[in-house]
C-alpha cells in the first residue's frame, strides 16, 4: 500500500463531516416540526463541528495555504479567498447555533425555528465547502506541491494542530460518528 497523502486524510475527515451534517439535518428537521431532541445530542453534534472544523480547517489555514501561497495561489486567489471565506461563514453558522441552542433549553420559542435555519444554512454551505475542495482544490494543492513538501505537510498532520484534543475527546467524536448516525434513523 503507497504512502498516505494529505488529500487522503483531508477527504477522509470530509467523509465524517459528511455524517454529521446528515445528523445536524436530521435534528433541524425534526425541531421544525416541534419533535423532541435530545438535548445533549444537538450539543454533542455541534461539539463536534466546533471540533472538527477547528482542526481540519487549522490544517488547511496553518499548513496548507501558506504553502501553496509560495506557489504562487495565496489568500489574494479566487479559490483560496472563497475557502477561507465559507470558513468564516462555517464559524459565524456555529456561534449562532449555539446562541440558538442555549435560548432553546432555556425555552425560548422562536429558538427551534432559528436554530434550524441556521443548521440548514451550515449544512447547505459545508457540503458545498466539500464539493469545492474534494472536487477541485486539493487535486490542484496535490499537483503543486513537492513530494517534500508533502511529506512535510503530513508530518505537521500528526502534530501539534492533531494534538487540539485529548484521546477522550477523540474517542467522544468518534463514538458520535458510530451512534448518532442510527439514532437518527430510528426518527423516519
Amino acid at each position: 500500500m503507497g504512502e498516505a497523502r494529505f488529500v487522503d486524510v483531508l477527504m477522509e475527515e470530509h467523509r465524517g463531516f459528511k455524517v454529521m451534517l446528515t445528523v445536524l439535518e436530521s435534528i433541524a428537521t425534526r425541531l421544525a416540526s416541534y419533535q423532541p431532541v435530545p438535548p445533549t445530542m444537538v450539543t454533542d453534534t455541534l461539539d463536534f463541528f466546533e471540533y472538527f472544523a477547528d482542526r481540519h480547517h487549522g490544517k488547511e489555514e496553518d499548513l496548507l495555504f501558506p504553502l501553496l501561497a509560495s506557489h504562487g495561489l495565496g489568500p489574494d486567489k479566487t479559490v483560496i479567498s472563497a475557502l477561507l471565506s465559507q470558513h468564516e461563514a462555517g464559524r459565524a453558522y456555529a456561534k449562532k447555533m449555539r446562541g440558538d441552542v442555549r435560548r432553546y433549553l432555556a425555552g425560548e420559542e422562536t429558538a427551534a425555528q432559528d436554530f434550524t435555519t441556521h443548521a440548514y444554512g451550515y449544512v447547505e454551505l459545508i457540503r458545498e465547502h466539500i464539493r469545492i475542495e474534494d472536487n477541485y482544490f486539493y487535486h490542484l494543492a496535490d499537483q503543486l506541491l513537492t513530494r517534500a513538501e508533502q511529506q512535510s505537510v503530513m508530518a505537521e498532520f500528526g502534530g501539534v494542530i492533531a494534538s487540539r484534543a485529548t484521546s477522550m475527546e477523540r474517542q467522544r467524536y468518534l463514538r458520535m460518528l458510530e451512534e448518532f448516525p442510527g439514532v437518527v434513523a430510528g426518527w423516519v
